[in-house]
């Protein structure tokens, strides 16, 4: 197992492994249709994503480092695949993206997501994020019902 930062090649991986997720517990939004069709301008505006590959090259985890039109950033899409979750592959996507945030210099991440998110809010827990409430002009899904920050430096 190696992380690796986003390459075109795991362009679909991205797409699948959310969209699998999304669809399991919840609808594909618009929005999320407009993250994916965007996707590369979200890395030209400096996005990053991390890959959990493993040794045969399949990507089973991904999580991204994002920008907001308000200039803060955020941790998005996350997604682990079905047959990989619970072994703490997702987690190594996540602290790629928490180091790489503090590398950037970033003073604060924000994260939404959904209660029905029992694992994904206990990591965020457990990292430090603290709950705040969710902000619908930043974060306008549908299942967005609670968010969290996490101040990096002040």
């Amino acid at each position: 197992m190696k992380i690796e930062r986003y390459q075109p090649k795991y362009k679909q991986a991205f797409i699948d492994l959310n969209k699998e997720w999304l669809s399991e517990m919840f609808v594909i939004e618009p929005e999320d249709v407009s993250m994916f069709d965007n996707l590369d301008e979200l890395i030209d505006q400096g996005a990053e994503i991390f890959f959990a590959i493993d040794d045969s090259g399949v990507a089973l985890s991904c999580c991204m480092l994002a920008p907001l039109p308000n200039g803060e950033w955020e941790i998005a899409k996350f997604a682990t695949s079905r047959n990989a979750r619970g072994k703490g592959i997702g987690r190594l996507c996540f602290d790629a993206c928490l180091n790489c945030a503090e590398k950037m210099g970033l003073e604060k991440l924000l994260i939404v997501s959904n209660t029905k998110c029992e694992a994904g809010i206990h990591l965020y827990r457990k990292n430090g994020f603290t709950e705040i409430p969710v902000d619908r002009n930043l974060f306008p899904f549908e299942r967005a019902n609670i968010a969290f920050e996490k101040i990096l430096r002040k």
